[in-house]
């Protein structure tokens, strides 16, 4: 449930809806839920199939669902952070220097998945992070992600829970900067 996380909830939005820029749509939704165990915190899953439960209760027109895993309550402790994706080598390091920069990373990193399955590449975990930094960079900056994560198209849904009371399911479109469009 929202409730679970601790943190502005309208915030989240906004930055997922950054980290999506351009790569979201009617046939994606993202889901924000409270991680169960400290080690699945600022962790994510593209479904490039929907789970069964998520047939049920999910609109006909989506497609892809993308899950972001968060603590309960977000702080700013152990940053900056430097991290790899583990038994990547290939993977480059990537230094988020507060947890908003993490969320970024790891949103973009999911919203790379779902271009890979729209477009029928190969899922690749060291495209996904080389995407996620590209982003991260473009975001610090405030140039709002690369040329191809700015295009404008129609925002997907993004609940913060497990259920999907309707009014947490809003479109993220409304959270992006004018700028961003």
């Amino acid at each position: 449930m929202a409730a679970d996380i601790t943190a502005d909830h309208e915030e989240i939005r906004r930055l997922v809806a950054e980290a999506f820029a351009g790569l979201e749509g009617a046939d994606v939704v993202v889901e924000v839920v409270r991680a169960r165990h400290s080690r699945l915190s600022f962790t994510g899953l593209a479904f490039w199939e929907l789970p069964p439960t998520a047939r049920r209760r999910l609109p006909s027109e989506v497609r892809y669902l993308v899950r972001l895993r968060l603590p309960s309550t977000i702080r700013n402790r152990s940053y900056p952070k430097t991290y790899r994706y583990r038994d990547r080598t290939t993977a480059p390091w990537i230094t988020v220097e507060d947890w908003r920069e993490r969320l970024v990373a790891l949103a973009a990193h999911e919203a790379c998945h779902v271009r890979q399955f729209r477009e029928g590449l190969r899922r690749s975990e060291v495209e996904a992070e080389r995407w996620a930094l590209r982003v991260l960079d473009a975001w610090r900056s405030g140039s709002g992600g690369p040329e191809a994560a700015r295009a404008a198209a129609p925002a997907p849904a993004v609940g913060l829970g497990d259920g999907w009371a309707v009014q947490l399911r809003l479109p993220l479109a409304a959270a992006v900067p004018a700028s961003l469009t």
